[in-house]
C-alpha cells in the first residue's frame, strides 16, 4: 500500500505556522535559511511575528506556506528518516501548493521554487490593481455543475466570472469582476447555495483576468527554474493529471495562473487508486483534509501540522 501526499495553498497561512519546525531543528531552519537567501527577504519574521495583515499579502503569504510546508518535509526525511519516495505514489497541491508538491518530489529545487513562488505572489497581486472592482466568493452547498450554467454568460469584456476552484460536489469558488461574481451568486441562491464566503485575496486568481500575470510568469519560468523529471508523479491542478516528466512542467504552471484548479477531479483520483491507503495533508493546516472527510466518508486521512504528529506518522512507519 502506498501514500500520497498533499500541500494547501494561499488561506492556510497563520501567524507562528512554521516555529516547532524551524525551533530546534536543523534541517528545518536550513530550509528557511535557504528561501530566505533565494527571495533576499526575511519571510520567517513575518511568519513567526506576523501581523497577520502581512503574513496575508499574496507575495508573503505564498512563499510562507511554502516554507512551512518543506520545513516540515526536511524534518519528515532527515530528522525522521521517513522514505518519502519509496512510500508516497502520488502529491498534489491546491494552487501555489502545486509548487510545493513539486519541490518536494524532485522537480525544482528549493532555491529556484522559492524564488517562483515570490515572483508568482508579485505578479498575480498587481494584475488586477483595483481590488474592489474585483472578487472571489467560495459558494457553499452547490458544485460545478450548477454553477458552470450561471457563469457561461460572463466570460468576456468587462462582466468577467469564471470557476476558479471547483473543489468538491458542494464547494467552488468563482473569480472576476465583482458585479458579475454578484451576479452568479444571487442566481446561485435558486439552486441550493448554502453560503457565499467571500475570500481575503489580493486579486481574482485563476481567471482570465490574471493573463497578464500569466504572460510575465512565463519569462521568470524560463529564466529562473531548472526543472528535473519529478522523483514521484506530481498531479497538476491545470489538468488533474499525474506528471513526471520535466518538459510538462511550465505549460502547466502558466496553465493554472488563469485556469481552474481542479481539486475535485485531483482527490477523485486518489480516492479511486485502491493503492492508496491514507492520504496525508502537509503542513500549514487541515483545510484540505477536512474538506476530503466532508466529501468522502470513507477517506483515510490525516495531517501534519505539529512535530509530535510527524513523530507519530513516522513512527507508525507511515
Amino acid at each position: 500500500m502506498a501514500k500520497a501526499f498533499i500541500f494547501p495553498g494561499q488561506g492556510s497561512q497563520k501567524v507562528g505556522m512554521a516555529s516547532a519546525f524551524v525551533s530546534g531543528f536543523e534541517s528545518g531552519m536550513r530550509v528557511m535559511e535557504e528561501i530566505e537567501e533565494a527571495i533576499s527577504f526575511k519571510i520567517s519574521e513575518i511568519i513567526a511575528e506576523g501581523p497577520v495583515e502581512e503574513l496575508t499579502k499574496t507575495e508573503n503569504a505564498q512563499p510562507a506556506i511554502f516554507a512551512t510546508g518543506m520545513a516540515c518535509v526536511a524534518i519528515l526525511e532527515k530528522e525522521y528518516g521517513y522514505e518519502i519516495a519509496r512510500n508516497v505514489k502520488y502529491m498534489a497541491g491546491h494552487s501555489l501548493g502545486e509548487y510545493t508538491a513539486l519541490c518536494a518530489a524532485g522537480a525544482m529545487s528549493i532555491s529556484d521554487t522559492a524564488k517562483l513562488v515570490r515572483k508568482r505572489g508579485k505578479l498575480m497581486a498587481a494584475a488586477c490593481p483595483d481590488r474592489e472592482n474585483y472578487a472571489m466568493v467560495a459558494l457553499l452547498g452547490v458544485g460545478s455543475g450548477v454553477i458552470e450554467p450561471l457563469v457561461a454568460p460572463y466570460q468576456s469584456g468587462r462582466n468577467i466570472c469564471v470557476i476558479a476552484n471547483d473543489n468538491s460536489e458542494s464547494q467552488v469558488v468563482i473569480s472576476g469582476h465583482r458585479k458579475a461574481v454578484e451576479a452568479v451568486c444571487k442566481e446561485a441562491g435558486h439552486f441550493g447555495l448554502a453560503k457565499a464566503i467571500e475570500l481575503n485575496v489580493d486579486g481574482p486568481f485563476h481567471c482570465p483576468l490574471m493573463s497578464q500575470a500569466a504572460i510575465e510568469f512565463d519569462e521568470v519560468l524560463a529564466n529562473v527554474t531548472t526543472y528535473r523529471d519529478c522523483n514521484i508523479p506530481v498531479i497538476m491542478n491545470f489538468t488533474a493529471s499525474p506528471i513526471i516528466r520535466r518538459g510538462d512542467l511550465p505549460s502547466s504552471l502558466v496553465g493554472q495562473i488563469t485556469g481552474r484548479v481542479r481539486w475535485r477531479e485531483t482527490t477523485d483520483l486518489l480516492m479511486n487508486d485502491r493503492e492508496i491507503d491514507e492520504i496525508i495533508e502537509i503542513a500549514p493546516g487541515r483545510t484540505l483534509s477536512k474538506m476530503l472527510k466532508r466529501n468522502y466518508n470513507e477517506a483515510n486521512v490525516r495531517s501534519l501540522e505539529t512535530v509530535a504528529q510527524i513523530a507519530e506518522f513516522a513512527k507508525s512507519g507511515g
